[in-house]
């Protein structure tokens, strides 16, 4: 074994280094003894001897590298040819130079291939042979991670998905679903961070550039940065983003959260265009801001007796809702004008108009009508929003005991619905509903005990101390409607604390 490892040792180097000196001595000429032969010989064939087999264990070995050897008499290497007759065989070189090389490549992509899958990288035969392609072997890795990281944070190990989702976001900062599960673990205990992911995931406008800009809307929305939602929201309709009304209305209620008006006058006054529908409502809403309150009305008619497209009809009837005109809007949305909406915004602005009139049997009858066919995710979506923006103890349980006959299905696809009614629970002061909703959700998306205690006291306690900030980073999936209902309530009842207060000082 040991000679065996030794002549190819001597084949490998002597390939080239022989061949190298036979083709240097046939450019020279061929004159005098040949660099192979024995120089001492006469450089006649079949009796000079062979100096380049000269400690080789198995001269039958020598072959591969040169074929002119003979074995004479006594056993003795000779040249079969003369010495000027002596010549290199490349062919041979490249051949077993070649194969070797081709050998070694083999078994390295083999072995290597071997070795990622035996990790857990998910990563192609075809990747690893292919150098072009190894930049696709830290996209394995990372999405390694990544499953790593969804494993530990379904099993409620924070610290361990934490770690992970860093790794593969270090590993491919490409990496969507990495990054924007990173971005999500991080928004409550390092926002700023969570904002940095976002914000490099937006640049340049990579894939799925709005649905990444929707999640960090959300991030922004559950923890109360306001500022950022209004930037956000203008930069989206500056650049053409396809859900013009969702970005429209996030942006107003950025504002009327406490976001300055700078991103809305910025959009109506600059020269890059945004969609004619924004810049509609947009507008109304500015105009919004001053005047009296007939003043209002009279533009909030104008704007409704012009409005193109649902959306802005939609705006216009909410308005109207506001300042007091729910009788106009119900009929409105009970004449053949109210066609121009969609069914949902039509109910959700039917259901809001009954209860700031105080038409309360009105308002279960049209409950009873949308839940008589059952528990569907939209419709308890909507019925659920409806009562955190306007909180009736006798409409919420009706609404339980509709749901009770024909529940909500608890499955995955289910979780926004489910959440809806643990806010709707907690607004409207049902602890025991609040209970069985918790219990539902956490079979459904983890979490410990103490995150749903938490989320539960937050809700159970009045509307100006109720900070949604404190517990939506927790409710990922919760519609976004709902969002807006607690944010707005939450506001809404600590300004009036805040006014009641200064009143109680004023000398």
């Amino acid at each position: 074994m040991l000679g065996w490892f030794g002549d190819l040792g001597r084949l490998s180097w002597g390939l080239l280094y022989w061949n190298a000196r036979k083709s240097l001595f046939r450019i020279r000429g061929a004159a005098g003894a040949a660099p192979c032969q024995h120089p001492s010989d006469s450089g006649e064939a079949g009796k000079t001897g062979c100096e380049a087999c000269r400690g080789w264990s198995d001269r039958r070995r020598f072959r591969r590298l040169c074929p002119l050897i003979s074995v004479g008499a006594g056993g003795r290497a000779l040249c079969s040819v003369s010495a000027r007759q002596v010549r290199p065989f490349w062919g041979r070189a490249i051949a077993w130079l070649g194969g070797a090389l081709a050998a070694i490549l083999i078994f390295s992509v083999l072995g290597a291939f071997v070795a990622l899958r035996a990790v857990g990288y998910r990563v192609p035969l075809r990747v690893v042979a292919w150098p072009p392609a190894w930049h696709r072997i830290q996209a394995a890795r990372a999405d390694y991670y990544l499953d790593m990281g969804l494993r530990a944070l379904r099993a409620g190990d924070a610290r361990k998905g934490f770690l992970a989702l860093s790794h593969a976001y270090m590993l491919d900062p490409g990496n969507l679903a990495a990054a924007r599960l990173l971005g999500q673990v991080t928004q409550v205990a390092n926002p700023d961070y969570s904002d940095e992911i976002y914000s490099q995931l937006l640049l340049g406008h990579g894939r799925d550039f709005e649905d990444t800009a929707e999640v960090w809307f959300r991030a922004l929305l559950a923890r109360g940065d306001f500022k950022t939602v209004a930037s956000l929201s203008a930069r989206m309709l500056r650049e053409g983003a396809v859900h013009v009304p969702a970005w429209t209305q996030g942006l107003i209620f950025a504002e009327r959260m406490g976001a300055t008006p700078a991103e809305i006058d910025g959009l109506l006054s600059a020269k890059a265009r945004i969609p004619d529908e924004a810049r509609s409502v947009l507008s109304l809403a500015a105009a919004m801001r001053g005047g009296s309150a007939t003043e209002r009305m009279r533009r909030l008619e104008v704007s409704l007796g012009g409005g193109s497209t649902a959306f802005e009809v939609y705006y216009s009837l909410r308005q109207l809702s506001e300042l007091g005109r729910a009788a106009d809007v119900v009929k409105f949305l009970e004449g053949p004008e109210g066609a121009a909406l969609l069914s949902y915004d039509r109910e959700a602005l039917k259901l809001d108009a009954y209860s700031i009139l105080g038409w309360g049997a009105v308002e279960r009858r049209e409950i009873s009508a949308l839940l008589d066919q059952g528990g569907v995710g939209p419709v308890v979506t909507l019925v659920s929003a409806h009562l955190v923006r306007h909180p009736s103890a006798e409409a919420a349980q009706l609404t339980f005991r509709l749901l009770d006959a024909r529940p909500l299905p608890a499955t995955p696809a289910n979780v926004g619905g489910h959440m809806a009614l643990l806010c709707m629970a907690g607004a409207n002061g049902m602890d025991q509903r609040m209970g069985s909703e918790a219990r539902v959700l956490a079979g459904l998306v983890g979490g410990t005990a103490a995150s749903w205690d938490k989320v539960r006291e937050s809700l159970a306690g009045p509307a100006r101390s109720r900070n949604p900030a404190e517990f939506l980073p927790l409710l990922s999936e919760m519609p976004l409607e709902v969002e807006y209902a607690l944010i707005s309530r939450h506001h809404d009842a600590a300004a009036q604390q805040r006014a009641a207060s200064d009143q109680r000082s004023w000398p």
